[in-house]
């Protein structure tokens, strides 16, 4: 193994691959841990810093330890938005944190979600900080294992002492991944927007490599801490810039008291569509406000952008990806 002392899984992931660029750019050592080698860049393989090793986390035997021995500092970016979560999230989660027992690694940096907060019984116009309640109970698959998720790498600290930094990401977005679930659903080529206020809790990929990357420079570890841009819009200045990327082509606006309502009168189950579910329904679109100022105080300064502007430049990035039609 080289001398790197910093490790990053799900290393191709959307946000995987933004914090190994992060990474890459402040001139650190790093073992990067991948599903699937063909989805790694070119430019990675031909870095002398950079060394990858192809593993599936879910099954290593001890292989996992043997690549993390060194490592000081693992970031932890493994897990699925809408795939298996037992198998992708969960367990993927077990098997790390077991190398990371068998191997010492004294520190790890999870990449988790605000969705494990519960909002349901705030007022409106509350706001959601560190101090905000967990509870995913009737909730969605993703925010369930991003839970438990969560409790695993804190009993595992508490148990045999390694520091841990929890990195609760807004909404990630950015070119390829600027719309979110607390929009709205959509029909085709129109959005039926769903609004009763409040902010879109977003969080751009570059600020979330940032954070993960600067709580990584931490060998005590920085707590649990919010990650969001400054500038969260409101569902309408969202769509407002939004929609220079061309969709929706229309937009019909439903207000949140409706859905609401057909939530209570349709069964509280989980093969029902999330948004006909209460506790999805108040999670997403809960009329509520969001904290990053820990997030501040903990990490120091971090790159901000004015939403509108950053939406802008995504779009043109995205528009400058797309392959010639």
């Amino acid at each position: 193994m080289s001398a790197a002392t910093l490790a990053i899984t799900g290393a191709t992931g959307f946000i995987g691959r933004h914090c190994v660029e992060r990474a890459r750019a402040e001139g650190k050592a790093l073992r990067l841990f991948v599903r699937d080698m063909a989805k790694v860049p070119a430019v990675w393989q031909t870095d002398e810093a950079v060394e990858i090793v192809a593993m599936d986390l879910t099954n290593t035997g001890d292989e996992l330890t043997k690549a993390l021995e060194g490592i000081r500092t693992v970031i932890h970016c493994a897990a699925t938005l809408t795939g298996d979560q037992e198998r992708d999230t969960v367990a993927a989660s077990v098997a790390v944190i077991d190398a990371v027992i068998a191997a010492q690694v004294p520190h790890v940096v999870l990449a988790s979600s605000l969705s494990v907060y519960d909002v349901s019984g705030m007022p409106k116009g509350g706001t959601v900080d560190e101090a905000t309640p967990v509870n995913t109970e009737g909730r969605d698959t993703y925010a369930q294992a991003k839970l438990t998720q969560e409790t695993l790498f804190q009993d595992g600290a508490s148990l045999y002492g390694y520091a841990l930094s929890i990195l609760r990401l807004g909404a990630v977005w950015g070119p390829d991944h600027l719309f979110n679930a607390h929009i709205g659903p959509a029909v085709g080529s129109t959005l039926l927007k769903i609004d009763g206020g409040g902010e879109v809790p977003l969080c751009r990929v570059d600020l979330a490599a940032e954070a993960l990357v600067k709580a990584a420079h931490e060998n005590t570890g920085v707590g649990t801490l919010n990650i969001l841009d400054d500038d969260c819009p409101t569902r309408a200045d969202f769509l407002t810039a939004f929609r220079a990327c061309g969709w929706p082509k229309r937009v019909l606006p439903t207000p949140l008291i409706l859905w609401r309502l057909v939530a209570i009168i349709t069964p509280d189950s989980p093969s029902m569509p999330g948004l006909l579910r209460r506790a999805v329904l108040e999670a997403r679109h809960r009329p509520v406000t969001y904290s990053n100022t820990m997030m501040h105080n903990r990490l120091g300064p971090v790159t901000m952008l004015p939403f509108a502007a950053a939406m802008q430049a995504a779009i043109e990035q995205q528009e400058q990806q797309a392959p010639p039609s």
